[in-house]
């Protein structure tokens, strides 16, 4: 490094030494400004006006919100009030169904044990009318496709239809005697066929028709009773002589015999107003009550 050398003076600045006169504004610097004009306020709104537009703006929007929000609330809450009233009116309407379903339940329960009891009753009731029609009928016989003794008559009296029940009783070997009958009549069925249906004064004068039509058909079995048989002229119709039975056990009589050819049984027959099946010769009998032994019969 280079230094002065010794000896060199040094030069001082001069300055004025009372500072105080000095003016400040000769060393201050000054911003020039620019002169604002007297209409500029009119063509350029400041900043300030700008802000509250704005916010004049924006406080118009939240008040349109504010007052749909408050609309908005005021109907939920309409809305609220009538979804109670209704939900409090569905609550009554469903206590007053409950209510009206117990009431209905127990008049339920108490028709239905009626019920049962009627049926009950009913049951004895058809047992016991059964039971009488079979007493009425238990000493009557009916007598199928028996035709009249002679064609051109027109209407059978009660003493015609007495001596062709005679006649034909004659063939077997049961002869009837006119007094054993108490009542005898003809009835015809849907199907054209008639029967002659002839009630007798006992069971024995019945039983002992029956015993005989039987025996005659067992020794008979190729010529069975029929017209031609008693000597009735025109074709050969077969005759059918069996006791009378009840509705009831009539048509239990055909399912019977239905079944049996079904399963192969032999024999189907009735007996004092009783319904029997046997599966063969020599074979146990079987006695038909109702519909629920031919049933257990078609499970066996």
């Amino acid at each position: 490094m280079q230094r002065s050398p010794p000896g060199t003076a040094v030069p001082h600045a001069m300055s004025e030494n009372d500072l105080t006169r000095l003016d400040p504004l000769d060393y201050v610097g000054r911003r020039q400004k620019r002169l604002r004009r007297e209409d500029q306020d009119c063509e350029e709104p400041s900043l300030k006006d700008e802000l509250l537009t704005l916010l004049s703006n924006w406080k118009k929007d939240q008040d349109l919100v504010l007052n749909k929000l408050s609309s908005d609330i005021a109907e939920l809450k309409l809305q609220n009030s009538n979804i109670q009233s209704t939900a409090a009116d569905l609550e009554k309407a469903v206590q007053f169904m409950s209510s009206q379903y117990e009431e209905l339940k127990s008049k339920l329960v108490i028709l239905e044990r009626e019920r049962k009891e009627n049926i009950v009753y009913i049951d004895t009731l058809e047992s016991k009318i059964d039971d009488l029609q079979k007493r009425l009928k238990s000493t009557t016989i009916e007598f199928r496709n028996l035709p009249p003794i002679s064609p051109s008559v027109k209407q059978e009296t009660q003493r015609d239809l007495c001596d062709l029940v005679q006649k034909t009783c004659d063939v077997f070997k049961a002869p009837v005697h006119p007094s054993e009958i108490k009542d005898i009549y003809r009835i015809k069925n849907r199907s054209g066929a008639t029967t002659v249906i002839t009630e007798l004064t006992s069971v024995l004068s019945k039983n002992k028709i029956l015993n005989g039509v039987r025996e005659f058909n067992k020794t008979n079995h190729n010529n069975k009773l029929s017209s031609t048989s008693i000597g009735l002229p025109g074709p050969q119709i077969p005759i059918f002589v069996t006791e009378s039975l009840t509705t009831k056990d009539r048509k239990l009589f055909g399912l019977a015999r239905e079944a049996s050819k079904n399963l192969q049984y032999k024999f189907c027959w009735t007996n004092n107003g009783r319904i029997y099946m046997r599966k063969s010769e020599g074979g146990t009998r079987i006695e038909i009550k109702g519909e629920s032994d031919l049933a257990a019969l078609q499970k066996q």
